[in-house]
């Protein structure tokens, strides 16, 4: 083959090399954009995420323009990694776009998140792909209006009380804050005389270790993070608890404290320090877990009228009871009973306080076999140290239904029943909801006046 010939077949490989790049790095698909179908801007600075993809030459550069009634404003930019011969860039990124109003000059009303992103084709004069994608915003400054309805309100500590407002439009959340803690709210248009459908209701409780000035307020957000906050009087009404001296005796720490540490495979050879690892470290994996299935009440209320003691049951101890555990006279550790201890027979049917669906049903650490009964609007009823449970989880139950039977499973030294109310993550005191004339007056009238 002459040299001529040769040139050429080197010229054609050439060319075929060139080409097949060339039709590589000319790939046509577009960066994909991954981002809200809308997005509401209050007063304060949002953020907002952006997901952006490209798996063929890869992400270049993305720039988010705001468009508002004031202008254009480039409010992100960012060129990736790459480079026109080879490509490159990550295949996809995470975007935060962050907007403050006020920096930005703001007016209420409509605007647009213009989104533009290039990847390294050699596409568009070596531009690379196109993608856009436009975000409509909705530019809200103006926080949500709260009138409260439901006047006085008094509350006992370790108790709980309902609340009747209004607000301005729909929110986004809203309710009762007590202190750091948040209590949901939901519409009830009969709470209010003209059957306002911006009427509002809130249970929400004190619990018995909340400060005397712990701030108890009306909240409201709505789509765009506007908050408003309503003061309304509300009188708090103290309460003692009583502290209990228990002796932890031989018998109860050779026998339950052995075989529960068994069970949980927990270091028994010193029964006390196995007692206080139960009482303290087991006590609060078991109520953590309680506020996570508490969590799950239905936001409507599934009880009707006052929730009623179990049937020929004494009491053997008190609401929160602050009780002090000693052996030879040491204390060695401490724990609030947040319920009643009920005494019955042995093995006595256990009836359903009030009607409600099934939580739990099943062993619940220091309560032993457990029901937890949601009674709706955050109301959550407790049965512990079962002998046997007669419900399922999911069951809709009917008040003074049999779900289960006395024992002593759990942390208990006898067969009793450990009843307790939850008002959201907090216990409250039974008494009140087993009172027919404090569930009319405080909690019936106020939904339904």
């Amino acid at each position: 083959m002459t040299r001529s010939a040769w040139s050429l077949v080197v010229l054609l490989v050439a060319a075929v090399l060139v080409a097949g790049v060339a039709w590589v790095r000319a790939e046509s698909d577009t960066p994909a954009i991954a981002a809200p179908e809308s997005f509401s801007l209050g007063k304060l600075p949002r953020a907002l995420a952006i997901e952006l993809s490209d798996e063929g030459s890869g992400l270049r550069t993305a720039t988010v323009t705001l468009s508002h009634a004031r202008g254009e404003t480039v409010v992100f930019q960012r060129s990736f990694t790459g480079n026109p011969l080879s490509g490159g860039g990550p295949g996809s990124a995470e975007l935060e776009v962050s907007l403050d109003p006020q920096a930005l000059g703001l007016a209420e009303g409509d605007a647009f998140l213009d989104v533009e992103v290039h990847d390294w084709s050699w596409r568009g004069m070596l531009r690379g792909n196109l993608a856009t994608a436009r975000i409509p915003v909705s530019v809200d400054l103006s926080p949500p209006r709260i009138s409260v309805r439901s006047g006085l309100t008094y509350v006992r500590r370790g108790g709980a009380a309902l609340v009747v407002y209004r607000i301005s439009e729909e929110p986004a959340r809203d309710g009762v804050r007590v202190g750091e803690r948040h209590y949901a709210g939901v519409p009830w248009p009969a709470a209010c005389p003209e059957g306002d459908a911006g009427c509002r209701i809130a249970l929400f409780a004190l619990d018995v270790d909340d400060t005397s000035d712990t701030a108890i307020r009306v909240v409201a957000e709505d789509a765009a993070g506007n908050v408003a906050t309503a003061r309304f009087d509300a009188r708090i009404q103290e309460r003692q608890t009583p502290r209990v001296p228990i002796r932890l005796s031989q018998r109860f720490l050779e026998g339950k404290i052995a075989d529960l540490s068994d069970a949980w495979g927990l270091e028994a050879g010193d029964r006390v320090a196995a007692f206080r690892t139960i009482n303290e470290e087991r006590r609060r994996q078991d109520e953590a877990r309680i506020r996570e299935l508490v969590a799950q009440s239905r936001p409507q209320p599934l009880w009707k009228g006052a929730f009623r003691q179990l049937d020929n049951s004494k009491v053997t101890s008190l609401f929160a009871e602050r009780r002090v555990y000693t052996v030879g006279g040491e204390t060695v550790s401490k724990a609030t009973h947040y319920g009643y201890d009920l005494a019955s027979t042995a093995g006595a049917p256990i009836t359903a306080a009030n009607a409600g669906r099934v939580l739990f049903a099943g062993d619940l650490g220091i309560y032993g076999d457990t029901v937890l009964l949601d009674h709706g609007l955050g109301v959550v009823s407790l049965y512990g140290h079962l002998s046997s449970i007669e419900v399922t989880e999911g069951e809709r139950v009917a008040r003074d239904q049999v779900i289960g039977r006395t024992g002593a499973t759990g942390l208990a030294g006898g067969d009793h029943l450990h009843f307790a109310i939850l008002v959201g993550d907090t216990y409250v005191d039974p008494r009140e909801w087993w009172d027919p004339r404090w569930v009319r007056e405080h909690i019936s009238v106020r939904m339904n006046p």
